[in-house]
């Protein structure tokens, strides 16, 4: 996943999108990477930047 912020750079999704990514994917959203930051290639789990207890 990537989301291209207003400033051209990319960055994490919004909680909405988040939650969207959820409801579509509820078993396996953990595993949806998600690119930080293009420029230096740093990708994370959509598991790392959703708690839990955010979740449930």
């Amino acid at each position: 996943m990537l989301a291209v912020m207003s400033n051209g750079k990319t960055g994490a999704p919004c909680g909405a999108c988040r939650e969207l990514m959820v409801q579509l994917m509820p078993t396996t959203y953990k595993d949806i990477e998600i690119m930080l930051d293009y420029e230096q290639d740093k990708v994370v789990a959509l598991g790392e930047l959703t708690p839990e207890w955010w979740i449930g």
